[in-house]
């Protein structure tokens, strides 16, 4: 049994997904699998890049929520678009909302 392909089959967009949870765990910690405390840099380094993916998913739905509204608001009356928003997890209409596109 060869391992040759063990490294390419983490490599690429999906290797986030298959990092175990034993190592996220010990990077929060600040601590390697070894015991070893991590150098204090890389930890931030590597939380701060962390929390820029977050914020940037934060936005995608922020855009999603926002176009989901200049469209539905065509096709669905306001207290339609309001629960269809809250069901979906997404804040309900603001007042701006309601004034611009259902005035």
């Amino acid at each position: 049994m060869t391992l040759s392909k063990s490294v390419e089959t983490i490599d690429g967009p999906d290797a986030l997904d298959v990092v175990p949870e034993s190592i996220e765990s010990a990077i929060q910690d600040g601590i390697d699998l070894s015991g070893t405390p991590l150098p204090k840099d890389m930890v931030t380094f590597y939380k701060e890049v962390m929390q820029k993916e977050a914020d940037r998913v934060c936005r995608v739905r922020i855009a999603m929520r926002k176009k989901i509204i200049a469209i539905g608001s065509k096709h669905y009356d306001q207290e339609t678009l309001n629960k269809r928003l809250l069901d979906a997890g997404w804040e309900g209409l603001k007042a701006a909302e309601i004034a611009y596109f259902f005035s």
